[in-house]
């Protein structure tokens, strides 16, 4: 990556405003170079999972960033079910555009979920415009191309936390654990009951997040293998499509406590059971894979029996369990989270001061990857440390870089 091109970290550390978007998009304002003092828009996109983390992190950066500066102009911008609209800049970059979802007349739908969020950074550098800045991300790298669902050459990928994504029920009939290869036999339809896998006699609906959703192309390539989607028959319907992280809302909804299956992150579950989150449980508990806990963290306590979430050699929620550190780890389902950036873009040098680092030996790094928030992470996720990871940590950050 290339270095920020301010001067001075601590005398352009200028802020970036949020509010936190139900559906996708949050919009941070950053100081302005020129002499105007005029505020450009930075705005992030994408993974459901990590926005309201990153709603927090960005308060926490502009109050900060408020302090040391304050002639620096804020906006506050947030995107829900309600129309949002985002001004347009003062370079004209960008034009002021409503994001609402759904979408009326007029007005844009937010980017939802980490592919869409990088696809929306994707055509914003190809634009050449500036209006997404950073996308949220929930998955890593995709493979370079020029169409939806590819990445950019220059896109670069932050890892700032890791998360687990675990398999979990409202069901009392459902076993307490499930063998990945159990797991998987639910989702390709071949046991279409709970008795059948160990748990009590009664039959399994399976749930599946929205299409564009990290949790959702994670879980199907790193930890089932196969599309669930494409496997169905007479005592197995198809899938049922959720909003990832949310399955309690639609389980209860189609009073199918008794039946549902669905995967979800468990930073975003024990979120909603700190409250830091908004709570849609709904009595949706995370359950054990391979006879290992998925660490949940209720309060202080780390939930279901489990070890610390991470630095404890018998926890799953190590970086040696990510697929992209090894190939083939010891517990399936353990991630990082992303905020992606492309070093082409416009407002490069602002985004860095805020989620980047300089990737080389004494490197400089940006408010995220400093470790100034790992106790906010940590409300969410598993914060990294600063241990050196091979190419992707050589300024000893609290981050990780990654690349197509």
């Amino acid at each position: 990556m290339r270095e920020p091109r301010f001067p001075s970290l601590a005398k352009r550390r200028k802020a970036l405003a949020v509010g936190a978007a139900a559906l996708g998009l949050v919009a941070l304002a950053a100081c302005n170079p020129a002499p105007d003092k005029k505020a450009q828009n930075i705005v992030v996109v994408g993974s459901d999972t990590t926005q309201t983390a990153m709603a927090t992190l960005s308060t926490n950066y502009n109050a900060t960033a408020k302090n040391t500066d304050p002639d620096t102009v804020y906006n506050i911008l947030a995107v829900q079910t309600a129309a949002q609209t985002v001004p347009a800049d003062s370079q004209a970059d960008c034009v002021s555009t409503t994001y609402h979802t759904p979408a009326g007349a007029g007005e844009v739908l937010a980017p939802n979920g980490s592919g869409a969020g990088r696809d929306a950074l994707k055509a914003s550098v190809a634009n050449g415009d500036g209006c997404i800045t950073i996308a949220r991300s929930s998955g890593g790298p995709r493979a370079i191309g020029t169409t939806p669902g590819t990445d950019n050459s220059t896109f670069e990928y932050y890892a700032y936390a890791l998360d687990a994504v675990g398999w979990g029920s409202t069901s009392a009939l459902a076993p307490s654990n499930l063998t990945l290869a159990q797991l998987q036999g639910i989702y390709n339809c071949t046991y279409t009951d709970w008795s059948q896998v160990g748990g009590s006699a009664g039959p399994i609906k399976r749930y599946w997040p929205q299409s564009g959703s990290g949790t959702r192309s994670f879980f199907q390539s790193s930890v089932l293998g196969f599309d669930p989607t494409t496997f169905s028959n007479g005592s197995c319907p198809a899938v049922t499509i959720d909003e990832e992280n949310t399955p309690g809302v639609t389980i209860v909804a189609n009073s199918d406590q008794a039946k549902a299956i669905s995967p979800m992150s468990a930073g975003v579950w024990s979120a909603q059971a700190n409250g830091t989150y908004p709570d849609q449980r709904n009595g949706f508990a995370i359950k054990s894979l391979n006879g290992e806990p998925t660490a949940v963290k209720v309060g202080s306590t780390w939930g279901l029996n489990t070890p610390a979430f991470s630095g404890d050699s018998g926890a799953p929620v190590v970086e040696s369990n990510v697929l992209l550190n090894t190939p083939t780890p010891a517990y399936p389902g353990i991630r990082y989270v992303f905020n992606v950036d492309d070093n082409t873009s416009k407002l490069y040098s602002q985004a860095q001061l805020f989620i980047g680092f300089t990737n080389a030996a004494s490197g400089w790094k940006g408010d995220i990857c400093s470790g100034a928030e790992a106790s906010t992470i940590g409300l969410y996720f598993a914060p990294l440390d600063t241990s050196a990871d091979g190419s992707h940590n050589l300024a000893g950050s609290n981050c990780r870089l990654y690349t197509p």
